[in-house]
C-alpha cells in the first residue's frame, strides 16, 4: 500500500502532490536502510518547512545520525547543495536535540559535518577579504571625476531647499 502511494506520487509532479509526513518518514527510513540514493533524493527534495518538520518528527532516533552523515556526504560531494540541505540539518538538530545531547559519542559522529561547515566558513572569510581588496583596487584605478559622492536624503533636501531659496531670491 505504501509502495503504491509512492509510485502514484512519482507519477505526478512533486510540486502538486506532497505525501503525508508519515509516508515521507517511512520513505526516508527505507532509503537510509536500503542506501537507496534515488529514494533519498526524492525525500530530500521537499523543503517546505512544515513538511520537513513533520517528517523529521516522525523519524526514529536510530536514523538521526545516519541521516546527518548522508546529508554531510551530499554537501561534501556538491557544496552548492548546502543551501538546499540546511533546512533538513537545522530541523534535525532542533527536533532531535535531546537525543543528540544524550548520545555520548555524538561529537565524533558529526565531526565531518562540523569540519565541513568550518571549512566553508573559512573560505567565506577569505573570499570576503579578497572581495574587499579588489573593491579597493578598483576604486584606486578610477579617476576621481568618475566617482560621484553618494548623498544622503538629508543632503539632497538641503541642496534642493538652497536651490529653491536661490530661485525665489532672484525672482524678487
Amino acid at each position: 500500500n505504501e509502495y503504491k502511494s509512492y509510485l502514484r506520487m512519482l507519477s505526478v509532479s512533486s510540486s502538486t502532490v506532497v505525501p503525508a509526513p508519515d509516508s515521507l518518514a517511512n520513505m526516508l527510513v527505507q532509503a537510509l536502510n536500503a542506501q537507496d540514493n534515488n529514494l533519498l533524493e526524492e525525500v530530500l527534495h521537499y523543503r517546505k518547512p512544515v513538511t520537513v518538520e513533520k517528517t523529521l518528527a516522525r523519524l526514529p532516533i536510530t536514523q538521526v545520525i545516519p541521516l546527518i552523515k548522508v546529508i554531510t556526504e551530499k554537501i561534501e560531494v556538491k557544496p552548492s547543495r548546502g543551501s538546499e540541505m540546511v533546512i533538513w540539518l537545522k530541523n534535525i538538530f532542533r527536533i532531535h536535540r535531546s537525543y543528540l545531547l544524550s548520545t555520548p559519542d555524538v561529537a565524533s559522529q558529526i565531526e565531518p559535518l562540523y569540519n565541513l561547515i568550518d571549512k566553508q566558513l573559512g573560505n567565506y572569510a577569505q573570499l570576503t577579504k579578497l572581495s574587499g581588496k579588489l573593491d579597493l583596487l578598483l576604486q584606486e584605478k578610477r579617476p576621481e571625476e568618475d566617482i560621484t559622492p553618494v548623498r544622503s536624503s538629508e543632503e539632497e533636501s538641503d541642496i534642493e531647499s538652497e536651490e529653491s531659496d536661490a530661485i525665489t531670491d532672484t525672482d524678487l
